[in-house]
């Protein structure tokens, strides 16, 4: 059986290759795999419980593919997502704030 935290035999922190893909300008083979370590990183704060949360990096990455491949909703829903879930003791998501409160006014236009 395999842990929360890991995709394909490997704990998600383990995925270095996502800014290969990124610097191969493979965005959709990077968002793959980073929608997969996203999923991961919230199964292992679930499974840990209070005091575990997310690791914001993984969020950060795909926010910003989308902000390249003009895809403001996905880059929206996906920083709205990393709000959703606790965060780590120690854990700065003020950029991803920040950058989530400053997308929410252009949405609504």
């Amino acid at each position: 059986m395999s842990k929360p935290s890991f995709v394909a035999g490997g704990h998600y922190s383990a995925y270095v290759e996502v800014r290969h893909l990124k610097r191969m300008n493979d965005l959709d083979g990077a968002k793959e795999l980073l929608l997969r370590l996203v999923d991961a990183t919230e199964a292992e704060a679930a499974a840990e419980g209070e005091g575990c949360g997310v690791d914001p990096w993984y969020y950060e990455q795909l926010a910003m593919i989308y902000r390249k491949k003009k895809q403001p909703a996905d880059e929206l829903a996906i920083l709205e997502r990393h709000e959703r879930q606790p965060k780590a003791p120690g854990t700065v998501s003020e950029r991803l704030a920040k950058r989530l409160a400053g997308l929410r006014p252009k949405a609504d236009e």
